[in-house]
């Protein structure tokens, strides 16, 4: 069968082409892809700082919380149920907007880092094509034309 024969000629010409565009790669898109790595490292880790002040803030609102009750519980004895009554409500509404304020922050992050990954991402797609399209225009010795796109594209199709 001459699909599993071995031409030495063609696997030598194939790693030589495969160590040019290694060393291309090497070179010019893994510096600029490596701080992008890292600003987004340094985002994250932001990110969780971030998210660990939010986690001490409710520790902190959950303890004014409990030196609330403990204030209301000895003036309950000397003040009239009404002034329980109040100290509840205001006890509820500090949860309730810990809450709600800790989620939000928490949401947030998660959107930005959300965001920033799909920026990142679709810059890096975007680096990466134009690259190909470069390597291959300097490897094949013609830059893509109208017409050539479609030869090529179909002599792509047909080895696939």
């Amino acid at each position: 069968m001459e699909l599993f024969t071995l031409d030495p000629g063609l696997a030598i010409w194939t790693w030589i082409s495969f160590g040019i565009l290694f060393f291309i790669l090497w070179k010019y898109l893994l510096p600029p892809l490596m701080v992008s790595m890292k600003k987004r490292e340094l985002f994250i880790a932001e990110s969780i700082d971030n998210a660990d002040e939010i986690k001490k803030r409710l520790n902190d609102i959950k303890t004014e919380q409990t030196e609330i009750i403990e204030k209301a519980k000895q003036e309950a004895d000397k003040i009239i149920s009404k002034s329980r009554e109040d100290a509840e409500i205001v006890k509820k509404k500090l949860i309730k907007n810990a809450e709600k304020d800790a989620l939000v922050l928490i949401a947030q992050s998660k959107i930005n880092a959300e965001e920033e990954r799909e920026l990142l991402l679709q810059k890096l797609q975007k680096e990466l094509g134009i690259f190909i399209c470069e390597a291959s225009e300097k490897i094949i010795g013609t830059s893509f034309t109208g017409e050539m796109d479609r030869i090529l594209a179909e002599k792509m199709a047909e080895t696939l």
